[in-house]
């Protein structure tokens, strides 16, 4: 049996960060992307400005990592499972965890799709999907600040690569 990691590796870390950091930066500049949306499929028309641009990119950018790092993902060694002591909370920590990957693909993909495409409908699926998404990376940040502060069992070190 296969001896288990105590931390991630160097590449596991940086597709971490640079998701994490894509993904909040396309939601906080993605106010107006329903009027740009609608323009598009009104017009047909080819991103005019730097926020339609942005988003569209970087969420092609984050579609194709997200890819990268679910190979990255099978293909490491496993690392070490931090207990909560509570079978419950780890329960959910791993479907939660599940869930995230599904969403960092579909969100995007359904905005590929929704542009390029031009399928309206698929628009507002993209919207309530991204939703549920910071809804769980919000329980997720909030966790890993629970193992940090009130555990204080390192699990947050490893995801910076110091334990």
């Amino acid at each position: 049996m296969s001896e288990k990691a105590s931390s991630y590796n160097p590449y596991q870390i940086i597709l971490h960060w640079l998701i994490a950091v894509l993904i909040i930066a396309n939601y906080f500049i993605s106010d107006h992307m329903k009027r740009f949306f609608d323009a598009h499929l009104a017009n047909n028309n080819s991103p005019a400005n730097w926020v339609e641009n942005f988003h569209i990119y970087a969420g092609l950018t984050i579609l194709s990592l997200v890819v990268i790092r679910t190979i990255v993902r099978l293909l490491s060694r496993k690392t070490e499972k931090i207990s909560t002591g509570n079978a419950f909370l780890d329960k959910i920590s791993h479907y939660s965890h599940e869930l995230l990957y599904v969403l960092m693909f579909l969100v995007p993909a359904f905005g590929a799709i929704a542009w390029f495409f031009d399928v309206d409908e698929l628009g507002y699926i993209h919207v309530i999907t991204m939703d549920c998404m910071m809804a769980l990376v919000l329980v997720h940040a909030a966790a890993a600040l629970f193992h940090h502060y009130i555990l204080e069992d390192k699990l947050l070190l490893r995801m910076l690569g110091r334990s």
